[in-house]
């Protein structure tokens, strides 16, 4: 009968259970939230590459993906280096402070009512500053580390171009110095924590007009690389 067979095939599998017990995969196999990185790297640089956004910042953030978008979603283009030093570590909770510089470069002068375009390549410095939180302690499958942050703080340009030229005219206002925020996902193997490869959000506000006149200054998607050392 089919029921005896499962009992004696029961009863052979029970000294490997005593041997290596038996038991169902727990949450903490597939997802743990209390295993911060081990070791002295204080240290950082984050070398990113991107594209800067015609949206606003929550559009940015869904990759302007949303319905109703007008096009172009994208202008310019942006690469930079961002360094980060730690300072304060309390469980997988880091606090650090982090400054970038980055190059905004392309062919849009004005975006986008009008879109101005220039057969030369327009250049736009930028250099930002500020304190950096993160939670490093998130560990999927034992081997996949997701780290959540946010970069705030304070953003300076050389001048606007794309995008963020056609909001100080709407304004009007100025966006030479405005307010610099950069949530990002990291990802990186447990195994080698100290490469990461990262998705980041920039963006620039004036903060409801506080700075420049301006609400929505310049915002990009951009993708890149940081080592810890």
């Amino acid at each position: 009968m089919r029921w005896s067979r499962a009992v004696v095939i029961f009863v052979s599998l029970l000294p490997a259970c005593a041997a290596a017990p038996c038991r169902s995969a727990e949450f903490s196999d597939w997802l743990s939230f209390n295993t911060p990185v081990a070791g002295d790297h204080l240290n950082s640089i984050f070398l990113f590459g991107g594209r800067m956004s015609t949206t606003t910042f929550g559009d940015t953030l869904g990759f302007n993906t949303a319905s109703g978008l007008q096009a172009p979603f994208y202008d310019n283009y942006i690469v930079g280096a961002a360094y980060q030093r730690d300072f304060y570590r309390i469980g997988g909770f880091v606090f650090a402070l982090e400054a970038g510089i980055a190059d905004r470069f392309g062919n849009y002068a004005e975006c986008c009512s009008p879109v101005v375009t220039t057969p030369n390549i327009l250049n736009s410095g930028e250099f930002w500053a500020g304190p950096n939180f993160r939670y490093d302690g998130i560990v999927f499958f034992n081997a996949l580390r997701v780290t959540p942050g946010w970069t705030m703080g304070f953003s300076a340009t050389t001048n606007s171009i794309g995008a963020e030229r056609g909001n100080e005219i709407a304004a009007p206002g100025s966006a030479r110095f405005l307010v610099y925020l950069g949530p990002e996902l990291a990802f990186s193997a447990v195994s080698t924590p100290q490469w990461e490869l990262v998705l980041r959000v920039q963006h620039r506000s004036g903060a409801w007009h506080t700075f420049g006149n301006l609400g929505e200054g310049y915002n990009a998607n951009e993708g890149g690389v940081r080592y810890h050392f």
